[in-house]
């Protein structure tokens, strides 16, 4: 009996494990490019990256702690989606065939800047196809306070009496 139930599990086990390998790829999904590069906690920021997928398959860490991510955005990737099919290029390798209907696609993972001190923080994406290289964000406080006050009185009417 012992023998039985030790096998049923092994056999899924099996099962689950091929399936995993078929979906699986592994690719470098570029160091993200930050828009804004400076932000304050709370303040939403578009990371581009390569091979992006979908909000729940994408992580995004500010440091060591985990952004909510609001959408991934993948504007002018259908050509180039439908190319790579055609091509038989996975998401992850450089399809030339397909250069001209990619140069237009550009893939972000929106995210908020979690409530950190003010600093330096690594940011890293990941999701099914692999882990990015550490980009850059720098939290800021007064980052989302543009007042326009150049540091001088222009309201002054001092005539130099």
């Amino acid at each position: 009996m012992f023998l039985a139930f030790f096998l049923g599990p092994l056999v899924l086990g099996m099962g689950c494990e091929d399936d995993a390998e078929t979906y699986t790829l592994h690719c470098d999904l570029g160091t993200p490019v930050l828009n804004p590069a400076t932000a304050a906690p709370g303040q939403s920021v578009a990371a581009a990256a390569r091979a992006l997928t979908t909000v729940q398959d994408t992580v995004v860490r500010v440091g060591a702690t985990e952004a909510t991510v609001s959408e991934v955005q993948r504007p002018g990737c259908d050509d180039c989606d439908q190319c790579r099919t055609k091509s038989e290029c996975t998401r992850c390798d450089d399809c030339d065939a397909c250069a001209a209907d990619c140069a237009e696609c550009v893939e972000s993972a929106v995210f908020a800047v979690p409530m950190l001190a003010d600093g330096s923080y690594g940011v890293t994406i990941t999701n099914v196809h692999g882990q990015s290289p550490v980009g850059t964000l720098l939290v800021a406080r007064n980052a989302g306070d543009d007042t326009g006050d150049g540091g001088e009185d222009s309201g002054s009417d001092d005539s130099g009496d």
